[in-house]
């Protein structure tokens, strides 16, 4: 066998084996859609769906105002900043 007829096989076999795998591939998402529409009703049959959390409200207060412990903190961290700043 010379080299060209050899190039032209394997040519051929990877011709044949990447369309074998794009059959495949398209049978599987094809199947995979419809098992998923078939499926659709069931879907939260095992796990139930999670609590929605539910907002506090700080009484008397803005929704975007901080606790006392918070503003606390947020103080400290701005003069560890400003410490931290002029080296010392």
């Amino acid at each position: 066998m010379n080299v060209g007829n050899l190039l032209l096989d394997g040519l051929e076999a990877m011709a044949l084996g990447m369309l074998w795998v794009y059959c495949f591939l398209s049978i599987m998402i094809v199947c995979m859609k419809v098992m998923s529409k078939a499926l659709a009703p069931i879907s939260n049959f095992l796990e139930p769906a999670p609590p929605t959390p539910k907002k506090k409200k700080a009484s008397g207060a803005k929704s975007g105002a901080l606790s006392p412990e918070d503003r606390v903190r947020a103080l400290a961290a701005i003069e560890a900043v400003k410490l931290y700043r002029a080296g010392k």
